[in-house]
């Protein structure tokens, strides 16, 4: 295992609020509003589209990082040059932002849940990213399969991060 005090790893899905996960992971008397807290309470980040973070009014971006713990993070896609509306968007979003970048440096600097993950590989990959202290590491599921982001988190705690 790899002693890397400043190093954190992230899990979680592209967006939180997926109908199919009602019922399933979602209780299915939780009220959509409280689908964030309930979400942060499993996983530590979450990937969002510059549509789905730079539409919302500022109060609602304000409700985020009031449904959040400390340690969540959010992971922004943004456009290569940022609107005044933008900034004060993600100015709101600083304290949980964990990254924020355009598409293909996301896609770059993210390490993607494969459809069928090789979990020894995925390990490999994540200790290969601590040898980077200080940088974190954000592991993000696009199929958002619950089964799956529950085993990455698992698989970070076998590995002490």
């Amino acid at each position: 295992m790899t002693d890397s005090p400043n190093y954190t790893c992230y899990v979680g899905a592209q967006g939180w609020d997926h109908e199919g996960w009602a019922g399933s992971f979602y209780p299915d008397d939780l009220p959509a509003d409280w689908r964030l807290t309930y979400y942060n309470n499993f996983f530590t980040c979450c990937y969002l589209s510059y549509t789905d973070w730079a539409q919302q009014p500022e109060a609602m971006l304000v409700q985020w990082l009031d449904d959040t713990l400390p340690r969540f993070r959010f992971v922004l896609e943004t456009p290569a040059s940022l609107s005044e509306a933008d900034r004060r968007r993600l100015a709101v979003l600083a304290p949980r932002t964990g990254q924020a970048a355009t598409a293909s440096a996301l896609q770059a600097s993210c390490l993607w849940l494969p459809d069928e993950t090789d979990w020894r590989a995925l390990s490999a990959q994540i200790q290969q990213r601590a040898q980077t202290p200080g940088t974190p590491c954000y592991l993000i599921s696009r199929t958002q399969v619950v089964a799956d982001l529950q085993q990455a988190m698992t698989l970070l705690e076998i590995l002490g991060y």
